[in-house]
């Protein structure tokens, strides 16, 4: 039979089953950082609150004695946990070193061993009574000096995480400030139900402190499951995100973006903030490397493109794991880092180690190295394969009369025209000065002199402008050597009997085309 207020101690055992169910489910979460502290409260708050039932439903004075001891199993680390919890949400790393950590837990501590030992010391109450004039009998505390440095404590840790909160909150981005709301709700209730208790608000000495977590206690846990607020907290964002040139990507163990910032959003338009919440892949589905990234084990970094022609750009795309001070994995951070700068300077140098930066030909070695390859792949087959040799005529009378920027503007006038009459597969270089070389893939020597024809004919038709109105023409002596059936594994022999043949245009008066005779 109940002997005290019934709303009350069922409210208070209603408080007390939803903290430790909420416990329970917190601690589902065990590796991620917000847990131990989340629970602890939690389960320090459903002590509180049915210790304090039990305590209103007894009539004995040693009973509720007892109780009052249990009770502060839970009251004593409330605001250590409180803290811990709101330091940890805020990302305030510096507030969780072990020797910082030990001063409120050693005030809580101290506060359990005074309460329960008090009869020995009396520094926590100074006496004890029963008052059985109302409705209920209740306990009366005649509170010791400790009692009060337990209630500054309290109060002083209530503050602190409340300004952690309020100011995290200001900062943070959306989805934090929703999470910080609930905490600050949970706060609110606290600080409401401490001060009615301590100016004797309530009716018949009732502590309104477990009701105000009856309240709390609810709020905390609709928050984590509404918000989730245990998957991953803000890791100093202030600190990482703050002025980062390099876009960063916050995401969880589940691969959800959980923060991005501005650099980011500027990036990829798919990670914006609205992305928040939503998996990385789903976020950005025409990203494959990235897709590939996230879901390879062991690699670290990719690279991507965004954007298309012109405006091209290229990221570096890192993988780095986010881990608490005991290195336990709580979510991974994806850098991008714009390296177009680089990797068009690469592209140039492999330019500058493969083409003839005046002409935009091949340069002589890696002619011969592509040149190798097709005769070889020729050779393998038995297909026809040509080669066409080039020489500008009178090249030298050009540089004489009009200087070495003449010269180079025909050179590069001659090689806009042979790339223009050349197919996809034929093989264009420099051979040396103004000599240059064409390799034809699969084609018979009659139809490469054919091709060498309409080349000849092409540059003897252009004019070139040297200076003023003042303008040459171009002419060539070419060279073709080729077999319907390549019988060598070389390119050196072929070049041989085009070059032949290439004098023999020279000889013949210039401006000519001369064909090698077929090897035997």
């Amino acid at each position: 039979m109940f002997n005290g207020p019934l709303p009350y101690i069922l409210a208070l055992v209603l408080a007390a089953v939803i903290c430790g169910a909420a416990a329970v489910y917190a601690w589902r979460f065990r590796l991620a950082p917000l847990t131990a502290a989340l629970t602890g409260l939690l389960v320090c708050s459903a002590i509180y609150s049915l210790g304090y039932a039990l305590e209103l439903n007894t009539d004995s004075l040693d009973h509720m004695l007892i109780l009052n001891k249990v009770q502060y199993v839970g009251i004593a680390f409330i605001p250590f946990f409180w803290i811990l919890l709101c330091a940890r949400f805020a990302g305030r790393e510096t507030w969780l070193r072990r020797p910082v950590l030990a001063i409120p837990f050693f005030l809580s501590l101290t506060t359990l061993v005074l309460n329960v030992t008090n009869s020995v010391h009396h520094l926590f109450y100074r006496a004890v009574s029963l008052d059985s004039s109302g409705p209920f009998p209740v306990i009366v505390l005649d509170k010791g000096v400790w009692f009060w440095i337990h209630i500054v404590y309290t109060h002083l840790a209530l503050i602190a995480g409340t300004a952690l909160l309020i100011r995290m909150r200001q900062k943070a981005p959306s989805r934090y400030r929703s999470q910080a709301a609930v905490l600050l709700i949970g706060a609110g209730l606290l600080w409401i139900g401490l001060f009615v208790y301590i100016l004797g608000l309530t009716p018949h000495r009732i502590d309104t402190t477990p009701l105000a977590m009856t309240l709390a206690g609810p709020v905390l846990a609709w928050g984590l499951l509404r918000y989730r607020f245990l998957d991953l907290v803000p890791v100093a964002r202030d600190s990482v995100f703050a002025g980062m040139r390099d876009g960063a990507v916050v995401i969880d163990l589940q691969d959800r973006i959980v923060d991005v910032n501005a650099a980011a959003a500027e990036i990829i338009p798919g990670l914006s903030p609205a992305a928040i919440g939503t998996k990385l892949g789903d976020a950005l589905p025409d990203q494959k490397e990235l897709a590939a990234l996230l879901q390879t084990t062991g690699r670290e970094e990719a690279s991507i493109r965004v954007g298309d022609g012109e405006g091209i750009r290229h990221y570096l795309a890192r993988l780095s794991p986010i881990a608490d001070r005991r290195r336990r994995l709580l979510g991974r951070a994806l850098i991008l880092t714009d390296v177009t700068e680089q990797v068009l300077l690469m592209r140039r140098l492999e330019n500058l180690a493969t083409i003839d930066e005046l002409t935009g030909a091949y340069n002589r070695r890696h002619f011969f190295n592509v040149g190798k390859a097709e005769i070889a792949r020729a050779w393998r087959y038995g297909h026809p394969l040509s080669i066409i040799i080039l020489d500008l005529d009178h090249f030298k009378r050009v540089n004489d009369t009009w200087g070495h920027e003449a010269g180079d503007r025909v050179l590069q006038e001659a090689c806009r025209i042979i790339k223009s009459r050349m197919r996809s597969i034929d093989i264009f270089g420099r051979h040396g000065g103004e000599e240059f070389a064409v390799l034809l893939p699969e084609t018979p020597p009659d139809q490469a002199a054919a091709v060498a024809e309409r080349l000849r004919a092409s540059l003897a038709d252009h004019q070139v402008k040297v200076a003023g109105d003042a303008s040459v023409s171009i002419t060539a002596s070419i060279g073709v050597a080729g077999a319907l059936r390549i019988r060598e594994e070389s390119i050196d022999s072929l070049i041989r009997s085009a070059d032949a043949a290439m004098y023999k245009a020279k000889e013949a008066g210039r401006n000519c085309v001369r064909l090698a005779a077929p090897a035997a």
